[in-house]
Parts: structure tokens; sequence; C-alpha cells
């Protein structure tokens, strides 16, 4: 009798299933993405309501179109994160050389000029991709190598001036329903292709388990390098686009074009919720990553404050970034065990 007294007593009640509030809070508790998009909603709220001259409509769109920039060469990044291969620091570089082509090709018509920017990113991500994912470099070393020449080159060919454009580029300044700009719909667009892809595709799913397990993708029998080819080179792409788009404002190219593109695109990775150690995030992380690095550098503009602390800041927001991941990362593994 007693024993089946203990029996009873160590029978546990079945827990009382939670609240939908509660799930929704767990969620983005140990969600990273979800983490950095609330940051980013409270951030934009914070700005109209305590910065000054914030929620223009000049600023407003001056913000959105240099967002638009960088969180194109973002996504692109994005993907050669997801696949382990950390990042491409020759973003900065082939933003600023794709300007030159742009502009250079102007005369011929701006579809034919953006092409050619478009193409010739491709191809320099093409030519990282293969070293860093066939001949198995590495990534930094490579891409820091490839800026190198890129800028090199471009110095040798323009004698270190600026590359006018002779031709009318003022169909990528156009606005979409005289609200929306150009910039802004390509990176929406953009953004929402890589997340399907990523999502939805085989493709996809190659470079997430490629980031994950490289050796569970290769005994699997999937060959990895071609992934990672695939990864540069949409990044080279978007990196070319976000180039011909810069140069589209003012016709122009130069090599000083996008010089903070690359840190910058690297902050919105991070922050972003996509791991440096391959597998985990989603380009829509980056993207919104970008909208929060603009954001808070809009935002500290016009506080006054100086080039040197937004630096500051960014650095700060990164480390922050990095923190939450793992802690998002860490949680979600206790929960699985």
């Amino acid at each position: 009798m007693n024993t089946k007294i203990a029996a009873r007593s160590t029978v546990q009640k079945p827990s009382s299933p939670a609240t939908p509030v509660a799930e929704t809070i767990k969620r983005i508790t140990t969600d990273s993405s979800a983490i950095i998009a609330v940051t980013t909603v409270l951030l934009f709220i914070l700005a109209c309501i305590f910065v000054s001259e914030f929620a223009t409509v000049t600023n407003l769109r001056a913000l959105f179109l240099s967002v638009a920039l960088v969180g194109i060469a973002a996504v692109g990044l994005s993907i050669i994160t997801i696949v382990g291969r950390l990042f491409a620091l020759s973003v900065s570089a082939m933003v600023a050389v794709s300007t030159i082509v742009f502009a250079s090709l102007l005369h011929t018509g701006p579809w034919t000029a953006m092409a050619a920017a478009v193409l010739f990113g491709a191809l320099a991500g093409a030519v990282q991709g293969f070293f860093v994912g066939r001949l198995g470099t590495d990534p930094i070393v490579t891409t820091i190598a490839a800026a190198a020449i890129l800028i090199g080159f471009a110095q040798i060919v323009t004698g270190g001036r600026n590359v006018q454009g002779a031709g009318d580029a003022s169909v990528f300044g156009l606005t979409i329903f005289g609200v929306v700009p150009v910039q802004v719909l390509a990176f929406f667009v953009l953004t929402v292709l890589a997340w399907w892809t990523h999502r939805y595709t085989l493709l996809g799913r190659r470079v997430t388990l490629v980031g994950l397990n490289e050796k569970a993708a290769l005994v699997s029998g999937m060959r990895a390098w071609p992934v990672v080819l695939f990864a540069f080179i949409a990044s080279g792409a978007m990196a070319g686009l976000a180039g011909g788009l810069l140069s589209s404002e003012s016709g122009q190219g130069n090599l000083q074009l996008g010089g903070t593109f690359g840190f910058d695109a690297i902050t919105a990775v991070v922050v972003g919720g996509v791991s440096v150690k391959g597998g985990t995030g989603n380009p829509v992380g980056a993207a919104t990553g970008a909208v929060l690095v603009g954001l808070l550098g809009n935002a500290l503009v016009l506080l006054g404050l100086s080039y040197e602390v937004q630096l500051i800041f960014k650095g700060v927001l990164v480390l922050l970034a990095v923190v939450a991941t793992g802690i998002a990362s860490n949680r979600q593994s206790g929960r699985k065990r």
C-alpha cells in the first residue's frame, strides 16, 4: 500500500499549455532575427520622438536610399557568411569599381551600363569563389588580395580621376507610384528573392548545409565548392548592382565611392543575426540589420555626433549583436536538448 502511495506521489501532473503571449515572448527572446526586428522598430520610434528633423520626408527618403544600397550589398554578403566562408572583404572595392564601370558605359544606355556593372561584380565574385571554394584558400586573405588587385587596376585605368558618365541615368532615380524609389524597390525585391531561394529551393538548403557541416555535405555526395562559388557570384553581382545604383545618382564613377560599404555590410550581416560560424541566419536578417545600422547612423548624424563617435557606436552595436546571437543560439540548443 505504501508503495502505491509513493508511486502516486511521484506521478507528475501535466504542465498547462503556454499562452499565446508567452509563446510569442519566448520565440522573440530565442530568435536573433526577431530581436533585431523589435530593436529596429523601437529605435525608429525613439528617433521619431527625440531626434529633431528625423521624421521629415526629406530625411526619411535619404535614409531609405542609403539603407537600400548598403542593404543590397549586405543581402549578398550574407550568403557567403551562411555558407561558412565568413566575409568578403572586397565588397567596398567591387562597389567602387562598379561605379567606374557604370559611368564608363553610360553612353551606351543606362540599362546596358547597369548590366555591365552587375556582370563585372559577378565575374569578380566568381574568381574569388573559385579560389576559396575550389582551391580552398582562406576567404579573408583571398578577398583582401582581390580588393587590392581591383583597386590597383582601376587606379591604372582611370589615373585616379573621376569618370564622368556621358549619358542619362535618371531612370534609376525615378519613384514607383511617386512614393517608392527604384533603389528601395530593388532592395525589397532582392531581399524577398534571396529569402525565397534560401528557404524554399534546393540550392538554398545546400547553402545552409555546407555552412552547418561541410563534411556531412560531402558524405551525402554533395560537392561543396559549387555552392561556395554560387555564394560569391551572388554577392559579387549584388555589390555590382549597388555600385551601379550609387553611380547613377551622380552619373560619376570614383574609387572613393562606397568606401564604407564593406564595413556597413559586415555590420548589417552580424547585427542581423547571421552566425559567422555559418549555417545560421537568413538574408532577411541581414536586410533588417542594414535598416538598423542605417537608422542608427542617421540618428547620430542628426544629433551632431562626429564620424569617430559613430564608429564607436557601430562597433558596440556589433559586439552586442554577437552576444545576443550567442545567447539566442545557446537557448535554442538547450531547448533542443
